[in-house]
């Protein structure tokens, strides 16, 4: 199985929410839709300005299988983070 079934199985944290949204080339407004929290309250859980609650999580969560997340891409999305973490780049 190539898709998300279980969202549980990943630690998706608030550096996932940007990568998963230019992934899928979606708006703020885009995600809003997926998520159903204000795309203010995202753009600032993407910049680390609001606490990531486990309601924001959940979320996300559902909001990633709604967008069909695979897990190649969560891995993807894992690395591009590490990768960035290496070099400093927020």
């Amino acid at each position: 199985m190539n898709e998300v079934n279980s969202m549980q199985d990943y630690h998706l944290d608030y550096r996932y929410l940007k990568q998963v949204r230019l992934m899928r080339n979606l708006t703020l407004k885009d995600m809003e839709n997926y998520m159903g929290v204000d795309h203010s309250v995202i753009s600032r859980l993407e910049n680390g300005q609001l606490t990531y609650t486990p309601l924001y999580s959940s979320r996300f969560k559902e909001a990633c299988q709604k967008l069909h997340l695979s897990n190649i891409e969560v891995l993807s999305i894992r690395k591009v983070i590490e990768l960035r973490e290496l070099r400093n780049i927020r």
